[in-house]
């Protein structure tokens, strides 16, 4: 969780810094997803022992089981869309926007939560969904009363981030049920998503930027931050669905949305935005909707009046039936006494 809140502060940053080489998006989607895919089979050796019994469980689990192969494959093309999105939103917003606005996911995660998963909600949790709703709004006023974004075109961002909660939101739900649903090792799971999101990955590398990389270009502009991003990008998606596994969707965004705090900090420091009241206003909003949504859980579900009767009856039968062999046993022994 340390790891995911840490990720999620620091990379807006990294990717405004790598988007001034002008390299190509699609490729660092790729390239990451062939690290990821590389680093889940060097995880999956190290656990099986051998080469051969990495091949036996990968065929058993991916080949023979095609029918939750093929599920993954939804996860694997709103991610591959996801991964494009983020680096369209961060050309054109400053990090503190990016980051305040993608905590509209909250409503849309809880929303498809609701929906998918049967989960419930508390009164304090819808209220935090129209906490972080307001808060967003009140940036986005800030945004646009104060200074135009120098470079880049803020509202193509912000849409970028719109479609980025959508999809974050039904990938992520969708993907935590498959994992809470499965068996199969979380590494396995990983390798599994990678090899169909590497293809659609691909598929959208060559269709949006195939004339450049078939000219020998794909590596254009590709400098040490270019490649630090697409190694934390790859190493952050294996934190999350880690957290996923083990802990479920809503601490994920619960670990992401602490960054806002941060990453506003960093933005002033670095004079990419300015200290007004709009900003405060708006992310501490947005940080107690986070707070409201975690603390305050739905209850779980009451005893009806009509359960409690029958666990009073259940009760009284039970007493009526320890009270007569009782009285079976004394008048067993004053039997016994009298013979």
């Amino acid at each position: 969780m340390i790891a995911v809140t840490a990720h999620s502060t620091a990379m807006p940053f990294l990717v405004r810094i790598a988007n001034r080489t002008h390299f190509l998006p699609t490729t660092s989607v790729f390239m990451m997803e062939v690290l990821k895919l590389i680093f889940c089979l060097c995880i999956t050796l190290f656990k099986t022992g051998s080469m051969k019994s990495t091949c036996h469980e990968l065929h058993k689990t991916i080949w023979k089981n095609r029918l939750e192969t093929i599920k993954v494959a939804v996860p694997a093309v709103v991610y591959a869309i996801q991964n494009n999105l983020y680096y369209i939103a961060l050309a054109n917003i400053d990090p503190t926007t990016y980051s305040v606005t993608l905590q509209l996911r909250i409503l849309t995660t809880a929303a498809l939560s609701v929906c998918l998963l049967n989960k419930k909600l508390s009164w304090y949790q819808w209220g935090a969904q129209v906490m972080a709703l307001l808060g967003v709004v009140i940036v986005q006023l800030d945004k646009t009363n104060t200074h135009k974004e120098a470079n880049g075109h803020f509202w193509i961002g912000v849409s970028a981030v719109i479609g980025m909660c959508w999809t974050s939101a039904f990938a992520g739900v969708y993907f935590e049920k498959m994992l809470k649903n499965s068996s199969a090792d979380v590494w396995i799971q990983n390798i599994r998503l990678s090899l169909l999101t590497l293809f659609f990955a691909g598929l959208t590398m060559i269709t949006t930027d195939g004339e450049a990389i078939f000219e020998g270009r794909m590596f254009e502009g590709w400098s040490k931050m270019v490649w630090l991003v697409t190694i934390l990008n790859s190493v952050g998606g294996l934190c999350i669905s880690l957290v996923m596994k083990y802990a479920d969707n809503v601490m994920k965004t619960y670990c992401q949305s602490i960054a806002i705090g941060l990453t506003s900090l960093v933005s002033i420091f670095l004079g990419e935005r300015l200290l007004t009241v709009y900003l405060v206003y708006g992310v501490l909003l947005v940080t107690s909707s986070v707070a409201v949504y975690s603390l305050f859980p739905a209850s779980p579900p009451s005893i009806s009046a009509y359960q409690k009767l029958e666990q009073q009856d259940d009760v009284e039968e039970l007493m009526k039936s320890s009270d007569e062999d009782e009285e079976d046993e004394i008048f067993g022994r004053t039997k016994e006494i009298s013979i």
